[in-house]
């Protein structure tokens, strides 16, 4: 395949972050991405880029879960907090990398919990004038709760509303595994989904809800791929790696 003029990426929370330890960076990781992001870049390709919560939102969720058992809508601070702090280090990363990233937190151009909800414009404008675009997984404050924005779905939508030509999915497996472990060079319904979850927490629903968002988003964006953080770039290029997703 052609390489990607317009992409959006999603940078999984749990490549970024190592998830069995709180609020703790994969820094090794995030700087991987953050140079293949920028390489992508340097060769003219636009870019928005969307992250999960790993370690930070995803544990600060279940935590708060735990403790009493709903969210409400005075929780959405605590867990903006701690999404927030995660996205400044990767926003400073990428920074670093070459990049020039601008941070929207959903919070700010979202008013519910369905992505549907969120307003693409300032990140249509920032694409417009040759930046980054950066936003991520976050909870919404509404009336008797807090609602959580998954960063898979903001990714999948975000692609299908600016017309994307590419949406990958960057994780630390190198695409979807079957009950081997083997990677799945193609997937085309979420029934093929049925052993490999990723572990531990996760509140968004782990890797059925990647290929849930993929599919949707295959229906309208052309090369939608699920891989391993290692192989951004090459995916970027139009290189056939990891899992291609694609409802037939």
């Amino acid at each position: 395949m052609e390489a990607c003029k317009l992409s959006v990426v999603k940078l999984g929370g749990a490549a970024l972050t190592f998830k069995s330890r709180r609020e703790t960076i994969d820094w090794g990781n995030l700087r991987l991405a953050a140079s293949q992001l920028s390489q992508y870049r340097g060769g003219g390709g636009l870019l928005v880029v969307v992250h999960g919560g790993g370690s930070f939102g995803h544990k600060t969720v279940v935590d708060i879960l735990k403790s009493k058992g709903s969210l409400d809508p005075g929780d959405s601070s605590v867990i903006q907090e701690s999404m927030l702090r995660l996205a400044l280090e990767v926003v400073k990363v990428l920074k670093d990398a070459g990049l020039k990233p601008t941070l929207h937190p959903p919070h700010s151009i979202c008013w519910g919990g369905s992505v549907g909800s969120c307003s693409l414009t300032v990140i249509e404008r920032d694409l417009k004038l040759g930046l980054t675009p950066v936003t991520y997984g976050d909870s919404i404050p509404e009336e008797g709760g807090s609602a959580i924005i998954s960063g898979d779905d903001l990714a999948a939508d975000i692609a299908v509303k600016l017309k994307a030509d590419c949406l990958v999915f960057a994780i630390r497996a190198p695409g979807v595994l079957d009950s081997e472990g083997r990677v799945m060079p193609l997937v085309f319904s979420l029934n093929q989904v049925k052993v490999f979850e990723s572990r531990g927490f996760d509140v968004t629903g782990g890797i059925r809800r990647k290929v849930e968002s993929a599919l949707r988003a295959s229906e309208f964006v052309g090369n939608v791929r699920i891989v391993g953080l290692e192989s951004l770039l090459e995916a970027l290029l139009g290189g056939d790696v990891g899992t291609r997703v694609k409802r037939i």
